[in-house]
């Protein structure tokens, strides 16, 4: 029980270190919409957040938006986004489209 608690300690670590890494920060922002809504969907939901669309990759429902406003991810969410963070962390998704 004693070698868990460490473990424990660690996962609750890592995970906070995560959050705060995906939190949005900035004017561009990774956008998540339903898969089912395919690419028109993910275009009306920035759309709706008054928002520009930077980059798509390969699936439809993960795009890149840009916008200045303070409260751009509240809005991106308020539209009907499923998740909005940190648009660092799509560069991991550009890395394997120039191989």
């Amino acid at each position: 029980m004693k070698s868990l608690i460490p473990a424990v300690y660690f996962s609750v670590a890592v995970a906070v270190v995560a959050v705060i890494a995906a939190r949005p920060s900035g004017p561009f922002v990774l956008v998540v919409t339903s898969p089912a809504a395919h690419a028109a969907g993910s275009m009306a939901v920035i759309d709706r957040a008054d928002g520009a669309f930077v980059w798509a990759g390969r699936v439809p429902w993960m795009s890149v938006a840009y916008s200045q406003a303070p409260d751009f991810s509240e809005r991106l969410l308020d539209a009907g986004a499923l998740l909005v963070i940190n648009h660092d962390l799509a560069l991991g998704c550009l890395q394997g489209m120039n191989t």
